[in-house]
């Protein structure tokens, strides 16, 4: 099924259960970005997967609880979507954007920051399972001063990409 951002925004944050209804808002430069971007069937429980495990992991280490932000979760997208359709893998967007650009053109004002990628795993639990045993995966999923997350999830022609965004707002 392809969306643009908006439209997967629309249809996946909402029912992360994490947030409310989204109104429409207007993603015209991250629209292009997004074009023709492809979400897994169930991207809704998938995220939903990744945040609880985030949030499990972050409990066993002594870290509170981080919460769903809408516009990290497009900074995410963003870069799930690049991904996919350019096949590449890495931090760095087509466009030359790392993921504090990424995060600034949503109109997100981050203190610290961090991004995780993965590739190709179908299952959720996998991804929080691989980030914890990467030393620098865990390092951003242990961000003490991370209050806020954001997921994007895309499917491309090696399975799911995976894209977790976390900050401390302004």
């Amino acid at each position: 099924m392809k969306k643009t951002l908006k439209a997967a925004a629309l249809a996946a944050l909402p029912v992360l259960g994490l947030v409310p209804a989204i109104p429409v808002f207007d993603a015209a430069p991250a629209a292009a970005s997004t074009a023709g971007c492809a979400l897994p069937a169930d991207a809704n429980s998938k995220a939903t997967s990744v945040a609880s495990g985030l949030n499990a992991f972050r409990a066993s280490r002594g870290l509170g609880r981080v919460s769903h932000d809408p516009a990290l979760s497009r900074a995410a997208q963003v870069q799930a979507c690049d991904l996919a359709r350019t096949g590449q893998f890495g931090h760095r967007g087509s466009d030359g954007s790392n993921h504090r650009v990424r995060v600034e053109r949503t109109g997100y004002c981050a203190g610290v920051s961090g991004e995780n990628l993965a590739w190709g795993y179908p299952r959720p639990n996998q991804i929080i399972t691989g980030w914890q045993g990467s030393p620098g995966h865990r390092k951003v999923m242990e961000l003490d001063r991370a209050q806020e997350f954001g997921v994007g999830i895309a499917q491309g022609a090696k399975g799911p990409v995976w894209v977790l965004v976390m900050a401390q707002p302004c």
